[in-house]
């Protein structure tokens, strides 16, 4: 929106809603369908001017203004040289990056290996351009992985092959209607310029030192994530040793994607033709998802332009461990290789512009692996939710358990407290009989002793000395208490 852009400094988002991608019914004449896109979008402003695009745009003016940056930078003497490779068919230069460490030792230049990094040979994917920006930044960086980078290697860059489709609005084809990327086995000098000057200043680099690694980089429209298609006409494991890295680097990249079979189809592309005619062994296409990834902290989300630039970053540190003298993590990468790498990474190709059957094989084997995948989640449930179960199960009848003896140390503590309440009112009846006997008896005593005293004094009662008259009083009331035990007997 332009209106947005110039008031609230709002660039490119994402919007529409209702979108859909089906199959018209409309046959190709290889006998493919095509395909139709819709989607509904809302206006916010009157009188706006919107574009829209199928991913971030990055031109051939923001190209030229990236790089006039970085030339007026002083450091960038030292680090960067740029160089016209040719003219386009409409007459638009064709920039040639060298990056290096140029203030070194003209015998150590030279002993320098290479790297050799191109893009946006189909100008619609924008993305490509993206990850060679974050390419181009990290390498004229000053961190001291770039410098290192930077005395170690020469690279040779061509951040656009293509600057005519890509100023014309072309999605695949350049001015002349041609797919620049299936005429590097025979480039013409006149109709396909930046491919033949591209391929001569190969060669000519090859003369000089070795190229240890070609990367091409390109935007898919029908894949998740970013991935590499490698060459690989033999079961070994050298080829995949790059991409094995950058998978480990990299938090959207995903090695199950990569393909490493060389179809007839592409026996002209870049990647092909610097592995067989100019022997790159490690020669690759970079692909990035115009979509995003379906794994990992990124998963089912759209890749940004930071995502893609990140990407950069990444492709120059997998250099870096690629060609580190302590060889560690490679030896690491082979190792996984050879354990998790079933087959011979002989995987099936599937370009933008293709859809054969192995394509739709590979897609088969994807949704079994995720078949297989989602099976074995309701497995991993069922035996965690069973042990809970167990758990849940031991915990309840670990409280049964205490409940019981809970319940019984109450009892037994009930019981005692019943027999003590028992004993004690035993008690208290002996003492309350006790206490009647006791009353009876001294009224028993005291009758008799009044007997006693009303009874006329004899001769012998003056015979007895007042010793023994306590023993007298003892017997007159063994006598009154036997008068009364026998009244009580009697009725």
């Amino acid at each position: 929106s332009s209106i947005q852009a110039s008031s609230k400094g709002i660039g490119w988002v994402r919007c529409g809603d209702r979108i859909a991608y089906y199959q018209n019914g409309l046959r190709r004449q290889k006998g493919a369908n095509y395909y139709t896109l819709t989607f509904t979008v809302t206006f916010e402003h009157d009188c706006d001017e919107v574009y829209f695009s199928h991913c971030y745009p990055y031109t051939y003016s923001d190209l030229q203004m990236d790089l006039l940056a970085l030339e007026k930078d002083p450091n960038m003497v030292r680090r960067l040289r740029r160089r016209k490779l040719c003219d386009t068919l409409a007459g638009n230069a064709c920039d040639l990056i060298t990056i290096t460490s140029f203030c070194s030792d003209p015998a150590q230049l030279k002993a320098r290996r290479a790297v050799v990094i191109t893009a946006r040979v189909h100008p619609g994917e924008s993305n490509a351009s993206w990850v060679m920006k974050g390419i181009l930044d990290y390498l004229t960086g000053s961190s001291v992985d770039a410098r290192i980078l930077r005395e170690n290697f020469v690279f040779k860059i061509v951040p656009m092959l293509n600057p005519d489709g890509v100023i014309v609005g072309n999605y695949r084809c350049s001015l002349a209607g041609q797919d620049l990327n299936r005429l590097w086995d025979e480039p013409s000098r006149k109709m396909h310029p930046t491919i033949f000057f591209t391929k001569s200043m190969f060669r000519h680099l090859l003369d000089d030192r070795e190229v240890i690694l070609f990367v091409d980089i390109h935007g898919h429209s029908r894949k998740k994530n970013v991935f590499m298609y490698g060459n690989s006409e033999s079961n070994g494991l050298r080829e995949k040793i790059f991409p094995g890295l950058l998978c480990r680097s990299s938090d959207c990249f995903s090695f199950d994607d990569c393909c490493f079979k060389i179809q007839k189809t592409k026996d002209s592309t870049a990647r092909v033709v610097a592995y067989r005619e100019l022997g790159v062994v490690n020669s690759y296409t970079l692909e990035a998802s115009f979509c995003g990834a379906d794994f990992g902290p990124l998963g089912e989300q759209h890749f940004t332009t930071r995502h893609l630039e990140e990407m950069g970053y990444m492709v120059c540190d997998a250099i870096l461990d690629f060609c580190d003298p302590d060889q560690g993590k490679v030896m690491l990468v082979c190792k996984e290789l050879q354990v998790l790498f079933p087959d011979d990474g002989n995987s099936d190709d599937v370009s933008d512009s293709e859809d054969d059957g192995s394509a739709a094989l590979r897609r088969k084997k994807r949704q079994a692996r995720k078949a297989t995948k989602q099976r074995e989640k309701p497995k991993k449930k069922k035996a965690s939710k069973m042990k809970e179960e167990e758990e849940e199960d031991k915990r309840k009848e670990k409280e049964s358990k205490d409940s019981k003896e809970k319940a019984r140390s109450t009892s037994n503590v009930r019981k005692v407290h019943q027999q003590e309440d028992k004993a004690d009112r035993a008690e208290r009846e002996d003492e309350e009989k006790g206490k009647r006997k006791k009353k009876s008896t001294s009224t028993t005593t005291k009758g008799a002793k009044n007997a006693a005293k009303s009874r006329p004094v004899t001769s012998r009662d003056k015979d007895k000395t007042p010793k023994d008259r306590p023993n007298e009083e003892d017997a007159l009331s063994y006598q009154a208490t036997k008068v009364t035990k026998d009244d009580e007997f009697f009725g």
